[in-house]
């Protein structure tokens, strides 16, 4: 990803075959590390030392992604939070001390779910937009004050957070914040979306590059100092313009396994919706376990008509239980946060359909018709083409010719089969290699290998 986009240009140009032009295949493979460093929130640079200032305004915890654990310099009233999906780097620093331990807190699944109905009240008031980032340096300091901030802000090692909501709820402290950064050609690219929050021009035309980060929210348990856990996601409340034709299922697993939460939502989005969100995020990223009970509690809320539905269709004794079946269907990612958080609806609505099919072909295998010629339903419609053809873009067909004609040609080829392994037997018996023999058929007809012999072994 990212930087080592470049390394990939001999491993692609060899795969390619022929004489590709180098540089037109370096950047395509950079513009796909970009897409790939922005979808993960990572920028996956090597290792490196570097000085950073952090002003976290009141807050305890700033994200910090890409950081090794251990290499960061004893500072006093700094620590980093290890990644619970990779120890080995944290994305979270804690730069406050906490002002008391909580004797306990709540589950990880419970904390999320508490986290996602704060973004969804940040959400509605407004608080996500570049708008309330303007409010907060208008409330926050005059203009003498404004100008120093703007000073700071214009050095690249100083990290200066805006808060959004800092809150300790059930054991856990829970925050929102952007940060601020004054975009240059010397500006890093972490992997993250950046908005302009303002528009306008100065005096000699340029525009001024002050920035605010994605919205991150950061979300860990009070019951240690310092904090040993805490999940980290970004939050996208507006489109992303990134191509949203790559193949997610191929990039999935990469962006889930090594990148940072992404949650997105809109202004249809309820706050069920993206709690449970959050949650999900939360255990495709390895940060909470399929034992959570929250895990099919937030479904049911989020989802009541889609766990309504497939509890009649298969006739689930509760909610609950309709819930885990949906649940099931959910255990990978299915869609490019990219898209936006109609996405995420599409893809629990097309999975609740899914599990009331799975769950009808269970109960009756042998009404539908794969099952009558005794294939499985993805060899059936490979095989479909063969025996029918498509109007309007479904297949006209008559089950009952559709069956026999399958059967015939699978009996047919199952016979064919046969005749050629033994037509190979006996021409390995004559003395042919298995790959001579093999040869051989391709050029002869299997019923002539009874009077074929190799050259030297000819009687």
């Amino acid at each position: 990803m990212g930087h080592w986009s470049e390394s990939l240009v001999d491993e692609a140009a060899q795969w390619i075959g022929g004489n590709p032009d180098r540089r037109v295949l370096a950047d395509v493979l950079a513009q796909v590390g970009r897409e790939l460093d922005v979808l993960s929130g990572r920028s996956f640079n090597p290792a490196r030392r570097m000085t950073s200032i952090f002003e976290p305004n009141g807050l305890p915890f700033v994200d910090f992604p890409d950081m090794q654990v251990g290499a960061m310099e004893p500072v006093a009233g700094a620590w980093a939070v290890p990644d619970p999906a990779n120890p080995r780097m944290a994305s979270v620093l804690q730069v406050s001390s906490l002002a008391e331990p909580a004797p306990n807190a709540v589950r990880a699944a419970d904390a999320l779910w508490t986290a996602g109905q704060l973004v969804a009240k940040a959400s509605q008031a407004g608080l996500l937009s570049g708008d309330y980032v303007l409010h907060w340096l208008g409330v926050t300091a005059d203009h003498e004050q404004r100008m120093e901030l703007m000073r700071r802000v214009m050095d690249p090692a100083v990290r200066l957070s805006v808060p959004i909501i800092g809150v300790a709820v059930g054991g856990w402290w829970v925050q929102i914040s952007r940060r601020l950064v004054w975009i240059t050609n010397e500006t890093e690219d972490e992997g993250r979306l950046f908005e302009l929050l303002l528009d306008g021009a100065t005096a000699e035309g340029d525009v001024v590059p002050l920035a605010a980060v994605e919205p991150i929210l950061i979300a860990a348990p009070m019951t240690r100092q310092p904090a040993d856990w805490a999940f980290t996601a970004r939050i996208w409340a507006k489109g992303v313009r990134l191509p949203t034709d790559r193949p997610w299922n191929r990039m999935s697993g990469a962006i889930h396994g090594h990148g940072i939460p992404t949650i997105t939502l809109d202004s249809v989005s309820t706050p069920d919706e993206i709690a449970c969100q959050v949650i999900l995020k939360g255990y495709w990223h390895g940060y909470i376990g399929s034992d959570e009970p929250a895990l099919a509690n937030a479904v049911t809320m989020a989802y009541p008509r889609q766990v309504e539905h497939i509890k009649r269709a298969t006739r689930a004794p509760d909610n609950t239980s309709a819930a885990a079946t949906l649940l099931e269907q959910l255990i990978r990612p299915g869609f490019n946060p990219a898209q936006g958080a109609e996405a995420t609806r599409r893809y629990v609505r097309r999975q609740a359909s899914i599990a009331v099919m799975e769950h009808r072909k269970a109960e009756a295998p042998d009404r539908y018709p794969w099952a009558q010629v005794g294939i499985s339903e993805r060899r059936y419609y490979k095989l479909l083409p063969l025996f029918a053809q498509k109007v309007n873009g479904r297949y006209d067909i008559d089950y009952d010719d559709v069956v026999a004609r399958m059967k015939a040609h699978l009996e047919e080829q199952d016979h064919k089969r046969k005749v050629r392994e033994a037509a190979l037997d006996v021409l390995q018996k004559h003395g042919f290699s298995k790959e001579a023999a093999r040869k051989w058929l391709q050029r002869h007809r299997p019923e002539e290998a009874v009077n074929a012999w190799p050259r030297r072994r000819r009687p």
